[in-house]
């Protein structure tokens, strides 16, 4: 009997899978389930991992009496001799399919975490506590928290304030991680070809979390640390992996979007290319900021 476990590999999905909402969550579900499941779940308003998973039955709108969901009744379903419609069984696998990978992811990320906190309860027992005082400023914590117009007058330039690692991980698989001065890693997901920097974003400036380098740079700009005169450092990459860099990096702290790559008319045309052998690419373009070069 065939076993269907082969076919769930969660490898393929997004590493930040169980953050994207709305637009991104759709995009990713067409790109995964096809553009009638996309739609079918982005019409009920299931716009993330959890709504969906959630849901107790996603094809329950094909049972609502409604002339606005006529249009996609017929075009996902069949309609029966008694007037009710059923979903199209290719619609309906593909659906069971995405539901069934999400529920295997969640189920590994908490083995990881428990093996994680294990792990890390474990080493504690053998190495004696320190203990420390640490003391802060409310209203600065504050400002820079709220603080959005100040950040723009940054850049963030390779070499200095950030390090890419690109190499193939055990299986063959192309793999990017990008660290901060802060010495925080942060793994870049690859998603049509281009390395998304999202996670990094997030790190600089999360809702409860701001990088501590770019608090100091924000709180006290003159010591922000100095751009370099001279020219950035290559990427670092694994010896199979090729490599051309075709202009300078520098990241704007405020993106313009989730994505390396901008597509606006108003974007400044600097971008940087990371061929490799299968033809991805890490693709970057400032946004209002225009780079300063070397």
């Amino acid at each position: 009997m065939f076993q269907l476990d082969i076919l769930f590999d969660i490898s393929i999905l997004p590493s930040n899978i169980m953050v994207l909402r709305d637009d991104d969550f759709i995009d990713f579900v067409k790109e995964e389930a096809g553009h009638a499941a996309a739609a079918l779940l982005e019409i009920q308003g299931i716009n993330c991992v959890k709504s969906l998973l959630m849901t107790d039955n996603v094809y329950a709108i094909m049972d609502v009496k409604s002339k606005s969901l006529d249009g996609l009744k017929n075009k996902y379903g069949y309609t029966q001799d008694d007037g009710t419609f059923v979903i199209q069984p290719g619609v309906k696998g593909n659906i069971e399919y995405l539901i069934d990978l999400l529920k295997k992811k969640c189920i590994e990320d908490v083995k990881l975490a428990k093996s994680s906190k294990h792990n890390q309860s474990s080493s504690s027992s053998t190495i004696p506590k320190s203990t420390s005082t640490v003391t802060s400023n409310n209203t600065t914590e504050k400002t820079i928290s709220e603080s959005k117009l100040n950040v723009q007058q940054f850049s963030l330039v390779e070499g200095e304030h950030y390090f890419i690692l690109l190499q193939n991980d055990s299986n063959g698989a192309l793999k990017c991680d990008i660290r901060c001065c802060c010495q925080k890693w942060s793994s870049l997901p690859l998603r049509r070809g281009k390395f998304q920097l999202s996670n990094f974003y997030r790190h600089l400036q999360g809702f409860n979390n701001i990088c501590p380098a770019l608090k100091k740079m924000i709180s006290n700009p003159q010591s922000a640390l100095p751009l370099s005169t001279n020219n950035p450092p290559p990427l670092i990459t694994s010896d199979n992996v090729s490599q051309q860099v075709v202009s300078p990096n520098q990241i704007p702290i405020i993106p313009p979007s989730d994505t390396i790559q901008s597509n606006s008319p108003l974007a400044t045309a600097s971008s940087t290319s990371i061929s490799t052998d299968n033809d991805e690419s890490l693709m970057q373009q400032s946004s209002s900021v225009k780079p300063k070069r070397p």
